[in-house]
């Protein structure tokens, strides 16, 4: 037998061989076993390496070294551990004889080992050799009963349960896995370290009951055939977290510790952080460079550092906007799927061009595969997006195996059932959330997408969303929710206070399905964030503040959580911050000594700060229209019959944006009525009857003070909160419908759908095109080409402006998640050079059909 025991001496790790010479490990905390009678070693084409040993060489040493990466839990990593490494040579007839190593390393929370096949001499360096299957085995001792497992799917977006081990046997679980004995006072966690940075030597692993108290590692489902391997041969790492307490567990760094160190000497061009996009809130926003405009005018305005621009994005404005962007102190991040760079060819080209664009980042998606072949992807796409100083998002992905430590630029992994689940399914709920922290997110960032509230089928309170932005860590921090609800929200303050990187983290109180009360603190800030399953009382000790006294702002729900109320109270370190949450709720908190001044910065475009406001409580009523006040202090109008709202101020005379602030269960029309003119808007539903949002509408107005009448016109009418008058507005449109264009090879004039008075062209592509030959241009220069159409699915479409050569841009589905429908209109945005007078524009493809063009619209790009 031989033995290692960690740095403080308190674990022991064993390696031994039975009666039939194979080899197994056991783990014991002082006299106490975890796991027992564990088998050990791999098949291959070389032989079996599990058996029949005979011990050659053994070898220690200690690793101890402090490293920092761009972003992750705390500021500073400590790896310390000692290390055995067994060298065998088998001897089993059925094999060359051959070395084997076991290496080994225990660490004061856990142990690690992998298995090495050494390269004997120059000539062996390139030999290859398939890969059978692994004997790993994970037995644990008879007091470990309790486990929370994630049933396997390839995106490893399934929610995490309570298991038994009864349900277990023959079923497949994604790694991490975690366990706890009968007290609750030894928590195990099972995973893998050192995946994707080996060049595809392995493939992603996962775990498979296999009997009482056991679990087998099991290759990827996807790994159909036997790997290849290459001399010299490592695993990947099989990693065994031992913890004492939860706030170690969720603390814990091991399988980064397990990872090569980075070879990026410079890394000031890494920089996580608060990520706000539209893709959540609406599908195909991506689409609209304006749209896009927008979220960066936003983002500036009030301090958060990058937007992502997802899938529908066009190659003609993608540059433009990343200066635009650029100039506001704002960062561009690009959706791409992995199919789109998944040979080194491809991604040589396309990502060095993306990042001659100016983007910062890749989200990269849709991997949803585990084989060995997939690692290489990985690592190959890394190593060219690091090449090129590209940030990382992997999506549709593997779990994190502490590759971020030789990646610091790997930002964040999905690989979790986050808020995007919402749009097809009533998931995910809060015993998943409160689960997820104990879990997915202590092996690495995880791009959960967090804080959305203005779903319908949402089944958490605005105080637990809004907490999931400080319960969960991730190197980029996506803000789901759109602009419009942010704007309106109390909780958007608290979010503009948060850090993309904190110096530490701290479980204060929770456990795994239940409840979570997470810390995290910067300096002299520390942000809390609850979210719980059952309603609770939770009293958190504020003893990690040092002497003094601070300011707490509290966000919590209302009595039926579709608000936030904000409270504030001074506390000390010797107080006890008592917190009362609603089932499936949560409270956020901000401590500071109130010297730190709200982020914000450059306010323009959409944001501009050249704007006058006019609240409910100044507004005059008429009608049945009624003034009310909500539990948050908040008040609106709602909105029976008309309302008045008066002494707006206007610097100019002529158009200006004009922006609601609203709530409303369903869609609401209202009539606008100024001195200027009458408009009639149809306000979308918000998300609730205490769910606000904002909408704009472009109206004409005079200089000096004017008065807007809001009228309801039809449904239940919302609750208007505020009026803004902001002295901006974009250019407007110049429309054309199709019924004036020209058609050519088969296209046909139809209706949108049944006894609609819109019409589209139908049949455009494979030869049939369209043709708008009277495009009226002011001026020479950039315009923007809004194509209106429907489309049942992902279509692309050639665009020639004046006969030049051809475009290429894909329109994306319109229908969303449900069936395939085509009458169903959205919109694409794409840059075009129009010259001054009459231009004309083909809409056509050589030999794919594309989808069927409503009309088009042309704006004058400022």
């Amino acid at each position: 037998m031989w033995n290692i025991k960690s740095p403080d001496g308190k674990l022991n790790f064993s390696v031994y061989m039975n009666g039939h010479n194979r080899l197994f490990y056991s783990l014991k905390k002082y006299e106490t076993e975890i796991l027992r009678d564990c088998g050990l070693g791999i098949q291959t084409s070389m032989g079996d390496f599990s058996r029949d040993f005979v011990l050659k060489d053994q070898l220690t040493c200690t690793v101890d070294e402090k490293y920092s990466i761009p972003a992750g839990k705390k500021s500073v990593y400590h790896n310390n551990a000692n290390e055995l490494c067994l060298l065998f040579e088998a001897e089993n007839p059925f094999t060359l004889k051959h070395a084997f190593i076991l290496r080994i390393r225990v660490f004061d929370d856990g142990a690690a080992f992998r298995y090495e096949l050494p390269a004997g001499s120059r000539e062996e360096g390139s030999r290859e050799f398939a890969i059978y299957s692994e004997n790993t085995e994970i037995s644990f001792a008879p007091q470990y009963n309790n486990m929370w497992l994630q049933e396997l799917v390839d995106t490893y977006e399934a929610p995490y349960g309570k298991r038994s081990w009864l349900e277990a046997k023959g079923r497949n679980y994604g790694m991490p896995g975690l366990f706890s004995d009968d007290d609750r006072k030894s928590w195990i966690m099972i995973t893998e370290a050192g995946l994707l940075n080996t060049g595809g030597s392995y493939c992603s692993c996962h775990l498979t009951g296999a009997g009482e108290r056991k679990l087998s590692v099991a290759f990827a489902p996807e790994q159909t055939g036997p790997m290849t391997g290459k001399l010299p041969f490592e695993s990947p790492w099989r990693v065994i977290g031992v913890f004492d307490s939860l706030n170690e567990l969720v603390n814990s760094t091991l399988n980064y510790n397990l990872n090569p160190a980075s070879a990026i000497e410079d890394t000031s061009w890494i920089k996580p952080s608060r990520n706000i996009w539209s893709w959540w809130s609406f599908e195909n926003g991506a689409q609209l460079y304006s749209e896009q405009k927008r979220y960066v005018d936003f983002a500036a305005a009030l301090g958060f550092e990058s937007v992502t621009v997802d899938a529908g994005w066009d190659d003609s404005w993608v540059k433009a906007l990343c200066h635009y962007a650029r100039e506001k102190g704002v960062t561009v991040w690009l959706w791409s799927d992995m199919q789109a760079v998944d040979t080194f060819e491809k991604a040589s080209e396309k990502i060095a061009r993306w990042a001659e664009w100016g983007v910062v980042g890749l989200k990269v998606d849709f991997f949803m595969n585990d084989s060995q072949h997939t690692m290489w992807q990985y690592n190959m796409i890394a190593d060219i997006m690091t090449g090129h100083k590209l940030m990382i998002n992997f999506h549709g992905s593997t779990k994190p195996a502490g590759e971020g430590r030789t990646y610091p630029n790997l930002m964040t992994e999905e690989g979790i059932m986050g808020l995007e689940h919402y749009k097809w399914s009533g998931m995910p709920d809060a015993v998943h959330n409160c689960t997820v922290p104990f879990t997915r997110n202590v092996v690495g960032p995880m791009d959960y997408t967090v804080t959305g509230f203005s779903n319908e089928n949402r089944n958490t309170t605005q105080g637990h969303q809004l907490a999931l932005s400080v319960v969960y860590e991730s190197g980029v921090q996506h803000i789901s929710e759109s602009i419009y609800h942010l704007e309106a929200w109390k909780g958007t303050e608290y979010l503009r206070r948060q850090y993309p990187r904190y110096d530490g983290m701290q479980l204060l109180k929770g456990f795994p399905g239940e409840y979570a009360a997470m810390l995290r603190y910067v300096g002299r800030e520390w942000f809390i964030g609850c979210i719980t399953a059952d309603a609770r009382t939770i009293e958190l000790s504020m003893d990690f503040l040092p002497a003094g006294e601070f300011t707490a702002e509290i966000y919590r729900d209302d009595s039926e959580g579709n608000m936030l109320v904000k409270e504030s109270r001074t506390i000390t370190g010797g107080d006890v911050l008592t917190l009362e949450l609603l089932a499936c709720g949560g409270a956020a908190v901000y401590i500071s000594d109130g010297s730190v001044k709200l982020k914000s910065g450059v306010c323009s475009g959409y944001m501009s700060d050249r704007k006058t406001c006019c609240t409910a409580e100044n507004a005059s009523l008429k009608g049945t229209s009624a003034l009310m006040a909500y539990e948050n202090g908040d008040w609106a109008v709602v909105l029976k019959d008309k309302a008045v709202f008066e002494n707006i101020a206007a610097e100019r005379d002529g158009r200006h944006t004009l922006r609601i602030t609203y709530a409303s269960q369903n869609i609401s029309a209202v009539r606008l009525k100024t001195e200027e003119g009458t408009l009639d808007a149809e306000l979308p539903a918000s998300g609730g009857k205490k769910v606000f949002r904002t909408f704009d509408v472009v109206m004409s107005f005079r200089k000096g003070i004017n008065s807007i009448e809001i009228g309801k016109v039809s449904g239940d009418g919302p609750a208007v909160g505020k009026i803004e008058l902001i002295d901006n507005a974009p250019n407007p449109d110049r429309f054309y419908t199709v019924d004036m264009a020209k058609t050519e090879g088969g296209v046909d004039i139809i209706p949108v759908c049944e006894n609609s008075q819109q019409l589209k062209a139908a049949g455009i592509g494979n030869g049939g095109s369209i043709v708008f030959e009277r495009i009226e241009a002011d001026e020479q220069g950039e315009y923007v080409l809004g194509i209106d159409y429907c489309s049942g699915e992902n279509r692309p479409v050639m665009i020639s402006v004046n006969g030049a050569a051809p475009i290429t841009s894909v329109l994306f589905n319109t229908s969303g998640w449900g069936p395939s429908r085509w009458d169903i209109i959205e919109t694409k945005e794409v840059k075009v050079n129009l010259m001054k007078g009459i231009n004309s524009i083909k809409f056509f493809h050589d030999s794919m059909p594309a989808p069927q063009i409503v009309r088009i619209a042309i704006r004058f790009e400022k």
